[in-house]
């Protein structure tokens, strides 16, 4: 059964648009989610106290948070996984998919 796509004006999507209401807190809460996923630390820190928004985790653990998704990113992760695969469960920032961290 083929379905044809319905078509919407600009003027009926701007409308739209118009009359959806997006409360403040949940905008601040997106920023936040940003800061915190993209590692702004001091950014998260001042829009904390601007907008009381407070993030879902410690914004201390970021910095180290960043660290683990750089080794990541760059392969290095799996060298110290390598060599001692115990290692990373010491680091609960390192929290990663089972089928990333070998383990004996």
């Amino acid at each position: 059964m083929a379905t044809s796509k319905k078509v919407i004006t600009r003027e009926d999507w701007e409308k739209r648009l118009n009359d959806v209401k997006i409360r403040k807190e949940d905008t601040n809460r997106l920023v936040m989610n940003f800061l915190v996923t993209e590692g702004y630390v001091e950014a998260a820190q001042k829009f904390k106290m601007e907008s009381g928004t407070d993030p879902d985790i410690d914004l201390a653990t970021i910095t180290d948070r960043m660290a683990v998704k750089k080794a990541v990113q760059s392969g290095a992760i799996e060298k110290v996984n390598d060599l001692n695969p115990e290692k990373l469960n010491e680091y609960p920032c390192c929290s990663l998919p089972r089928e990333t961290v070998k383990t004996p």
